[in-house]
């Protein structure tokens, strides 16, 4: 990971309730509008849905490539014929997937007392049985870095970007080392942010309100 900040658990202090950790934090530089208390728990969108026009495209695009493939194509070879097959279908795939997850509704990270959980807002599928009850001692570090993806297209181009992520990683119970190896640990969800500097202070704030980390003086 390049550029990560890192801010560890081994520092934990008592510093009361996490209602009063949110007080606290809502008076700091780290404060952030993404984040909201409803009850006795805070919340923040971790994955936003995908926009139903996404679905109806991709969907779209599948069955008016199939149409006219098929109008097109009235014989030829095996390799033609499995072209027409693959390429709607990876569309109407792609097409079903987003409407799935669209229908879902975006991903949120609940911080209760004692507990982290994942959650959709809409379903109560698509989340793993073992991320919706996370105890805080499990939490083993909390990382703002940058997420450099690599893509190849047909022709041969490669492309790069980079984004600015903050990700929770927890104990993998099938590697007892994850407790001082990140490297082993499960990564619960990232959260996107447009900037470095919001990846940052979302990491100091999830440290804050979760494991108890005092807030960096200021936000740099």
């Amino acid at each position: 990971m390049s550029g990560q900040v890192v801010w560890d658990a081994s520092s934990d202090v008592d510093i009361g309730s996490l209602r009063e950790r949110f007080r606290i934090l809502e008076r700091s530089n780290f404060a952030n509008p993404r984040m909201t208390m409803q009850n006795d728990s805070v919340g923040i969108v971790a994955v936003r849905a995908p926009a139903l026009i996404m679905g109806v495209a991709s969907l779209a695009v599948g069955i008016l490539t199939t149409l006219f493939l098929t109008t097109q194509v009235t014989s030829g070879p095996d390799p033609i014929w499995i072209f027409i097959i693959l390429v709607p279908l990876l569309f109407c795939g792609a097409g079903l997937f987003l409407l799935r997850q669209h229908f879902r509704g975006d991903k949120w990270l609940f911080i209760n007392e004692n507990h982290l959980e994942l959650r959709h807002e809409k379903s109560e599928k698509g989340i793993p049985e073992r991320y919706k009850h996370i105890p805080f001692s499990d939490v083993i570090k909390i990382i703002s870095h940058e997420r450099i993806t690599h893509s190849s297209d047909s022709d041969g181009s490669s492309q790069t970007s980079v984004s600015q992520v903050t990700s929770l990683l927890v104990y993998n119970s099938d590697e007892p080392e994850s407790r001082t190896n990140q490297e082993l640990c499960h990564c619960v969800t990232d959260i996107g942010s447009p900037t470095r500097e919001e990846s940052d202070a979302i990491a100091a704030a999830l440290n804050f309100l979760i494991l108890g980390t005092p807030l960096p003086s200021s936000a740099e």
